[in-house]
């Protein structure tokens, strides 16, 4: 009954929301609109389509503030001439929006729109109406009917020039045509097909010929019913250079260009490499010409390729020296087949230094009252673009973070929480170093045919991958807890194979873990063996691969939808296993190879899967989901995964009802997640992660933005771990009993938990603030409505023992997340 006010205000509130009276007698409000293609049609991508027909409509309804009210209401309601103060120009500018009045010529222009589309796809017998249906208080749903009738099919192509060296390439390019006969017309394709065909002929001398040159598509469709002949001709020349064939002639390459500078003046260096020319007005080059010399493609005397002309461009560019690339090409004299090049290259600053500063928060008030956590962060950074001359670049940067408790001296804990320092040098080589590895992997023959690895990807690795070189150094301190340093050597490559993907490999690669616990940390390790056997000095050993990470960026479709994908497979210990291996065979009794006393070397594979699918239904509202699947698992002798290489959820960015590593594994229940006297001293890990994340992120006003959420998620162990302290934490498919027939474990699908909430963004351009605040739904284990475990016996639960319960709900249940960017 206590709802029963606030429901009834928020009706009036909504009833008063009429927009239609400040409209004039002759106006009526449009208030949706949809497209009806006819029952029994047959239409190729059926929802595609409708979709686009709606996207075409010349006019569309108003939108809502927050989901309920109509944002026509604060523009008109807020647009009379006494409405000047800065409330009200907020109101109408920002949440307000201009009424949707509704035109029937609007709708005659859509509908022929509409008509055109459905022909552009083949459907040329396609028809369209529309239907104004008028309701109350003038207002107006408007229905677009669509006969789209039948679709065209492709009978035959055929492609034609005057020129008969041209007609004879176009002849070649017809076994890669889009247009084949057989399959449904689609005049979308004739652009792509112009666009192929011109690049196709740009790669074969013709560098000045454009999709214009192309005549008008014609269509026969008298021949066969239903089917259509399909002619693609060139246009007679009217320029004379755009049909002929040209050669590479002089290749200039000004290194020192100042852009501001009319007169260069004489040169002060002048040398050829390979037939092309290097010259500066320095005493000497900032780029070794040689070097430089490899990243040009174009050669002299071969036939123009605009391929080659591309990727000269991009492999300058993407040498990170130089501010600005211009190549200006001339022909060499009139009725001349030869193009000249000069490449002017303008330098940017070799050094520079940056810093970044991170600020966090996390919610600790609970009925303790242990005092909330401001972490602060700082990351001074140094780069040489052109170290040796040529264009290796250096990266160094330093880290030194720390958490701290502002209610320190009111019984609130310890000033200092975490202490976190790092430091990194990279040296990254714009070129593909191969110490005989890959040229050994293009020679093996590969079980599923082919090569290991491919002509085609090692040409491209040479092409685009960069060397790095990279040395690390990190120590974190957690008070009274542990500390721990890490020594980490590596070397590997950078590979953008495309303008959407990109690989990121490591090779040879040390990492050493030493780390130093507390008392108060050994008694939890005693209660826990499957931390303590993934918590000790380890060494981690690669030699010949370490980790390949993957990365896909999803382009949006005309529907706005786009879907990204991150992998990354990571193995360490292989090559010290295969040796120990092989000594064991030369040994009567095996052995164990150690680094040292007291240290062991780690072995485990483990792989990572991240989907994100994003769906832009504005400018700035849009659907975003993850999910993401990860497993780890030790081999040859090893017990546990490491601890620094297990997974955990919760903080910002993962499960944002729960603090990091506060969750799980499974269905156990750490009591120091439940005790906020603790300042987020957690430390659940597993070797198994599976969550969904949902957001709807939509504009408030100005650069203010607004997100609903939930997340839904857990972690799990592999092996048993109720020896170790956490029973109920392995990773099952249905339900158990213990092995001492107590305690009913449950399968994995009970074992997720769920959180939901909203948060609020402040979006800066160049970076993001965000404040979440979450809740918990739905625990991994029964609980009494609020968080505190039941005791669990041999008999089965409810699931609704699973659920929250909002009875007596208090702002401190909330848990709020800082961040910056967005989750996912």
């Amino acid at each position: 009954m206590r709802l029963v006010g606030p429901a009834i205000l928020l009706a009036a509130f909504l009833a008063s929301c009429n927009t239609t009276k400040y409209l004039a007698p002759n106006q009526e409000l449009l208030v949706s609109q949809r497209v009806k293609i006819e029952k029994g049609a047959t239409l190729t991508n059926r929802a595609d389509i409708t979709y686009e027909l709606s996207t075409i409509a010349k006019q569309q309804p108003n939108g809502n503030f927050l989901f309920l009210w109509p944002r026509e209401y604060f523009y008109l309601d807020n647009d009379k001439p006494r409405d000047t103060t800065r409330i009200d120009r907020f109101l109408r500018r920002t949440i307000g929006q201009e009424p949707a009045i509704y035109s029937d010529s609007l709708s005659r222009r859509s509908v022929a729109a509409m008509t055109d589309y459905l022909r552009y796809l083949g459907y040329f017998n396609a028809t369209a109406y529309h239907e104004a249906d008028r309701g109350k208080k003038r207002k107006v749903n408007l229905i677009y009917h669509i006969q789209p009738g039948r679709r065209f099919i492709i009978d035959s192509v055929v492609f034609a020039s005057p020129d008969p060296l041209i007609d004879s390439l176009l002849e070649e390019a017809q076994q890669e045509t889009l247009l084949v006969s057989g399959e449904p017309l689609d005049l979308n394709k004739f652009d792509q097909e112009k666009a192929r065909l011109g690049n196709y002929l740009n790669n074969h001398g013709y560098a000045f010929f454009t999709a214009t040159n192309f005549d008008k598509l014609e269509i026969d469709t008298s021949r066969r019913s239903g089917y259509a002949d399909v002619f693609f001709n060139v246009l007679p020349p009217e320029q004379e250079e755009n049909y002929k064939r040209y050669r590479v002639g002089e290749i200039l390459v000004l290194t020192d260009v100042n852009p501001l500078a009319i007169d260069r003046g004489t040169f002060l260096l002048d040398t050829i490499i390979d037939g092309v020319r290097f010259a500066s007005d320095k005493k000497e080059f900032k780029m070794r010409p040689e070097l430089l010399r490899k990243n040009i493609f174009l050669k002299p005397g071969e036939l123009f390729k605009r391929e080659n002309l591309e990727k000269t461009r991009l492999s300058l560019n993407g040498l990170g020296i130089y501010r600005f690339v211009r190549i200006n090409s001339k022909i060499e004299g009139d009725g001349s087949e030869v193009i000249n090049y000069q490449i002017q290259l303008t330098p940017s600053e070799r050094m520079s230094v940056g810093a970044d500063l991170d600020v966090s928060y996390t919610d600790r008030s609970g009925p303790v009252r242990a005092g909330n956590l401001v972490g602060l962060s700082v990351r001074p950074s140094f780069q040489n673009r052109n170290l040796l001359g040529g264009a290796e670049l250096l990266v160094t940067s330093l880290r030194a973070g720390v958490e701290i408790n502002p209610g320190f001296g009111s019984r609130r804990g310890a000033f200092f929480n975490t202490i976190d320092l790092g430091a990194d040098v990279s040296l990254y080589l714009p070129r593909f170093k191969d110490f005989g590895f890959y040229r050994l992997m293009n020679k093996l023959p590969a079980p599923w045919g082919g090569k290991m690895v491919s002509d085609g990807l090692l040409s491209q690795l040479r092409e685009r991958a960069n060397t790095r070189y990279s040395l690390g150094y990190e120590y974190l301190l957690i008070r009274n807890f542990y500390s721990y340093t890490i020594f980490n050597a590596s070397l590997g490559y950078d590979f953008r194979r495309s303008a959407t993907t990109r690989y990121r490999i490591n090779h040879l690669a040390i990492n050493i873990l030493d780390p130093v616990t507390e008392p108060q940390f050994n008694a939890i390790l005693r209660e826990n063996q499957f931390l303590e056997r993934s918590f000790g000095e380890q060494y981690f050993f690669s030699v010949l691969f370490r980790n390949i990470e993957y990365s896909r960026v999803g382009r949006s479709d005309h529907k706005g939808r786009s879907i990204t994908f991150n992998g990354q497979f990571e193995v360490a210990g292989a090559e010290v296993s295969a040796l120990n291996g092989l000594l064991n065979v030369f040994r009567e009794d095996d052995t164990i190879l150690t680094p040292k006393q007291g240290a062991t070397f780690s072995k485990y594979y483990l792989g990572i899967a991240d989907v994100r699918f994003y769906k832009n239904y504005t400018p700035l509202s849009s659907f975003a989901t993850r999910f993401l699947a990860a497993a780890a698992k030790p081999f040859d002798g090893n017990d546990e995964v490491p601890y620094v290489k297990q997974f955990f959820v919760g903080g910002a960015n993962s499960m944002r009802a729960w603090a990091p590593r506060g969750l799980g594994p499974g269905g156990y229940v750490d009591t120091l997640s439940l005790d906020t006297d603790n300042n987020l001293r957690l430390f659940q890990t597993g070797d198994l992660r599976l969550e969904l994340n949902l957001e709807y992120r939509f504009p408030i006003a100005s650069f203010f933005r607004g997100a609903i959420f939930a997340d839904i998620g857990n972690i799990w162990t592999l092996d048993d771990d109720e020896d170790g302290g956490r029973p109920g934490s392995k990773f099952r498919l249905r339900k158990e009993l213990s092995t001492d027939g107590s305690v009913l474990f449950q399968p994995f699908y009970r074992q997720l938990a769920i959180a939901a909430g909203t948060g609020i963004r402040v979006d800066l351009s160049y970076f993001i603030f965000r404040l979440d605040a979450a809740v918990p739904l739905r625990y991994n284990y029964p609980n009494d409505g609020f968080g505190e475990p039941l005791d669990r016996d041999s008999n089965d639960v409810l699931e609704s023992d699973y659920w929250s319960s909002f009875r007596g709900f208090r702002l401190r249940d909330i848990t709020f997340q800082l961040g910056l960017g967005y989750p996912f």
